[in-house]
């Protein structure tokens, strides 16, 4: 698999994960407040890893294109 399509892989399964997470957020699925800490600090590194993979690709694109 070439480095490209191994980002967009990684990108796809992180924003899966966002959703899932955000899903059972919204879902009232965490019980306690420490499980609400842990879903909300899974989410908040999701998000990070998310943008700087994109942030990345875009860094990419634009040297291809110059």
């Amino acid at each position: 698999m070439d480095p490209l399509n191994f980002a967009y892989a990684i990108l796809k399964g992180i924003q899966e994960r966002i959703a899932l997470t955000e899903q059972a957020i919204l879902a009232g699925s965490p019980k306690t407040m420490e499980d609400y800490r842990q879903l909300a600090g899974e989410l908040k590194g999701l998000q990070f890893a998310e943008r700087e993979v994109k942030d990345a690709l875009d860094r990419n694109e634009k040297a291809e294109s110059n």
